[in-house]
């Protein structure tokens, strides 16, 4: 999908493995600046580099263009194909520093967060050739500028993206999606980076990883609205069925997932490990 000239947004399908039985369909978004060189935002999952070839071929220019690769952050389905990308194009990668380790070392990552069919969906670690940061400003070519906004909350060194210029704000998986998979590491700090998404007034066009474009102010707000008020009733439902010297039992996520009225494959370690980041600032 070509949101401007240069800019253009690609959708990666893929499957998570729940169980051998149970598969939810997902998908991700991929984001390719094309300037002199080729940048890209993310690079989907494990395999898509042939969708991302294709998908530059069709616009006549060459995957050995690709220059640099941006991760938003750690997570497999974000970081995917990116090992296979730099060792067949020689591209750099950046990243948020707090994000290094899980890149470099996904053993690390998949015993600390353990996602169903981590190793379906991540090709291999990538090293981190440089590292950007909040507030850091980049340009890629004469017309397109990126302001780095680091926005913890999903992961520890999650970053958000400002096109300046065509005033597009790339939030990847900062916003929560009312009644999906409870994904976060820190709610606390999660909330403060929503809040920030809302007040920030340098954006007219939202792109996250997970929907289409929105460039209606008012579908915004709705989506950012659904988004906090989704974390609030998880908060309380969360409050209600834990409690905090527990023992390690899943009874507890699964009946937090029944109070919500959300589907019962959603009681995973990885959701049980977020929702007992809601009791981390006491």
């Amino acid at each position: 999908m070509k949101l401007t000239e240069k800019i253009h947004l690609l959708q990666i399908d893929f499957e998570i493995a729940i169980s051998p039985d149970k598969k939810i369909p997902r998908f991700v978004n991929v984001l390719l600046i094309f300037g002199n060189k080729i940048t890209l935002i993310d690079t989907g999952v494990k395999g898509s580099e042939k969708i991302i070839s294709d998908y530059i071929r069709q616009n006549n220019r060459d995957f050995s263009e690709i220059d640099t690769i941006f991760l938003s952050h750690s997570h497999p389905d974000h970081i995917g194909s990116a090992a296979l990308i730099k060792e067949l194009t020689g591209c750099k990668v950046l990243a948020h520093k707090a994000e290094k380790e899980w890149i470099e070392n996904i053993e690390i990552q998949n015993a600390q967060r353990p996602v169903p069919g981590f190793f379906n969906l991540v090709d291999r670690s990538v090293k981190v050739d440089e590292y950007v940061s909040g507030g850091q400003i980049i340009s890629i070519c004469d017309d397109i500028t990126l302001e780095f906004i680091h926005s913890p909350g999903h992961s520890k060194g999650s970053i958000n993206i400002l096109f300046k210029e065509d005033k597009i704000l790339f939030t990847a998986d900062s916003v929560p999606l009312k009644n999906d998979i409870p994904n976060y590491d820190n709610y606390f700090v999660l909330m403060k980076s929503l809040d920030f998404i809302k007040n920030n007034k340098n954006y007219t066009i939202l792109l996250t990883s997970w929907t289409p474009p929105f460039n209606d102010s008012k579908e915004i707000y709705n989506l950012l609205k659904d988004g906090e008020e989704y974390m609030k009733r998880i908060d309380s439902a969360v409050k209600e069925c834990y409690k905090i010297n527990e023992s390690d039992s899943m009874d507890s996520c699964k009946a937090t997932i029944e109070k919500l009225g959300l589907p019962v494959f959603f009681v995973t370690q990885l959701v049980d490990k977020a929702f007992r980041c809601h009791f981390n600032e006491l």
